[in-house]
């Protein structure tokens, strides 16, 4: 009974997954997926913070502060 169970679990997952995959496609070709937009990054103003931060004149977290980045956003900079 659990393995009845089990297996129709599965497959209406499966086609779940196969709609969702298709009306991303639709979107998609409509143009209204487009993922998230990158954020904007004063790369003149970036380096001088780097600077400092590398000769350790500021830390972690005042360059992100300074530069209102989140931690993953900073580290991955």
């Amino acid at each position: 009974m659990l393995t009845v169970f089990a297996a129709l679990s599965q497959l209406e997952r499966e086609q779940l997954k196969q709609r969702q995959r298709e009306g991303i496609e639709i979107a998609k070709a409509q143009g209204k997926y487009t993922g998230r937009k990158p954020i904007p990054i004063d790369w003149a103003r970036f380096g001088q913070l780097y600077g400092e931060w590398k000769s350790k004149n500021i830390t972690g977290r005042d360059f992100m502060r300074r530069m209102d980045l989140s931690a993953n956003t900073f580290y991955r900079r």
